[in-house]
């Protein structure tokens, strides 16, 4: 590793850790200070500390160079980096929503650095000492941050989040490499530390691969949120209007070219205004989510459910004969009507609601025919008493009927 130390000036690498870690720091720090969508993403914060703490490890052990010296400098500069890979594995557990147990590789870290710190405060600064047991400490941690990147993340991230777990694993093997030659060279001067370089420039290279990865899945994370917003209802989880008028156009087409059978069924919350206005909004949009959750639960998997507006759902059902679109409404009316959202004061509030639904036969699927008729039919079982569900044909006239 002597070679290296021709190539680079390890106060030089310093000062461009120092400044790089300073820079990452900064960067997320910011983002989840101004962007509200970054704010929400756990653990961006503590990368921002985890890259502060690294700059602040690498400034310390500038010091000397500005004839600031303390006892055990080392020591504290070296704690200050091993914090900051401990915060970086916490940011990424974090951030991934990992389970608790995985924490489990803190205990072997702290045993290691309480083993460096009373080596230290007993012996001195003992190179061989400080980074062999510096070099296991950060090792481990690294290798657990490198395996929770690569198999914690969705698709869209997958590529950036192996990307950055790729280069974890490499330091992993960079700091292997000088704790081994410590061990091999038993005859090496303990006051001076000819790895030092090699170490600098591994930080170095995985700061400047890791952070662009970060800032990368935390881009294509607000890409999916993009996405998911302009497909699913923000309250209920369920889709939006747009994705089930889509889905339902298409699935037209196709029943008319297969001459297959399709149904759409409209659903409507029962007295819902005045749910809100005897318990306010928060417990109506409670009841809305626990419909939804109902609904969904009662539904087969290829079927269709979304919000379309206030407290109306639609469902659209891509294959069934009428009977079996009428047994499966009436499943569904029951099934609200079962449930009880708990309050918050501790109290249960049940809730019904009424159902129209449409089946178009063969060859006569046509969309917004079905959803004007599925709608009629919604009126009419609000006409008769609500809490019931009513079917109709896909081309009886529209008759507007009296206000729900």
């Amino acid at each position: 590793m002597e070679w290296m130390g021709r190539l680079a000036h390890a106060g030089t690498l310093l000062i461009v850790n120092a400044l790089l870690a300073a820079l990452s720091s900064a960067i997320f720090l910011a983002l989840h200070v101004t962007q509200r969508k970054v704010h929400r993403f756990h653990g961006v914060l503590l990368w921002g500390i985890s890259y502060a703490a690294f700059a602040a490890g690498f400034g310390v052990l500038i010091l000397p160079a500005f004839h600031i010296d303390f006892a055990r400098l080392g020591l504290v500069g070296n704690l200050l980096i091993d914090s900051g890979a401990v915060l970086a594995f916490l940011a990424v557990h974090t951030y991934l929503g990992r389970p608790k147990n995985k924490l489990w590789v803190l205990f072997p870290v702290a045993a290691l650095a309480v083993a460096e710190i009373t080596c230290v405060l007993v012996a001195g600064e003992n190179y061989r000492i400080m980074v062999v047991l510096g070099g296991c400490l950060r090792g481990i941690i690294t290798v657990a941050t490198g395996v929770a990147l690569w198999s914690g993340v969705n698709d869209s991230r997958r590529m950036a989040a192996r990307l950055a777990a790729s280069f974890h694993f490499l330091w992993a093997l960079m700091l292997l490499n000088r704790v081994a030659w410590w061990l091999l060279h038993p005859m090496a001067d303990i006051s001076q530390e000819p790895t030092s370089t090699f170490g600098l420039l591994s930080r170095l290279i995985l700061t400047w691969v890791v952070t662009p990865s970060f800032l990368w899945m935390l881009t294509r994370q607000l890409d999916d949120e993009l996405i998911r917003s302009a497909h699913q209802d923000p309250l209920t989880g369920v889709a939006n209007r747009r994705v089930i008028w889509e889905q339902g156009e298409r699935r037209a087409t196709e029943t008319d070219r297969h001459n297959a059978t399709m149904a759409v069924l409209m659903i409507d919350a029962d007295h819902f205004k005045a749910i809100n206005d005897r318990w306010g909004h928060d417990v109506g949009d409670q009841v809305l989510v626990a419909i939804a959750g109902t609904l969904g639960r009662h539904l087969r998997s290829e079927d269709l459910l979304a919000r379309i507006g206030g407290e109306e759902f639609m469902v659209l059902i891509k294959h069934g004969e009428a009977s079996t679109v009428s047994a499966l409404a009436e499943r569904l009316r029951l099934a609200v009507e079962d449930q009880a959202v708990a309050l918050p004061s501790g109290e249960t509030l049940s809730c019904t609601v009424s159902i129209g639904y449409c089946v178009a036969t063969p060859g006569q699927a046509h969309w917004r025919d079905m959803v004007i008729a599925a709608d009629q039919a919604l009126y009419t079982a609000k006409r008769h008493g609500r809490n019931r569900v009513a079917g109709a044909s896909a081309f009886a006239p529209f008759i507007p009927g009296e206000g729900r």
